[in-house]
């Protein structure tokens, strides 16, 4: 088996749901943008695991949860591994 890796620009408030799975810090409607851009990401990739996280955060009008309402806000670069098939 092999892994492969993207890096994103993800929100600071996502990293505990990431990290530890823990949504407590989410109010519903970023807990709901969070679940659902994992489902979309697991469909596309398989299981992640989270690898890294940039030392320090940015501020991003454009980012990688822009698609699911997440307004502009600090970022971190998160590298994100999942499996690949071998062709």
């Amino acid at each position: 088996m092999t892994f492969d890796q993207l890096t994103l620009a993800l929100p600071t408030h996502w990293l505990p749901a990431c990290i530890n799975g823990d949504t407590s810090n989410l109010d519903d409607n970023e807990a709901r943008a969070f679940t659902r851009w994992e489902t979309d990401m697991v469909m596309e990739f398989g299981p992640l695991t989270y690898a890294d996280a940039a030392e320090q955060s940015h501020f991003a009008r454009y980012h990688d949860a822009a698609e699911y309402g997440v307004l502009p806000c600090d970022c971190y670069e998160v590298t994100v591994m999942f499996a690949t098939q071998k062709e």
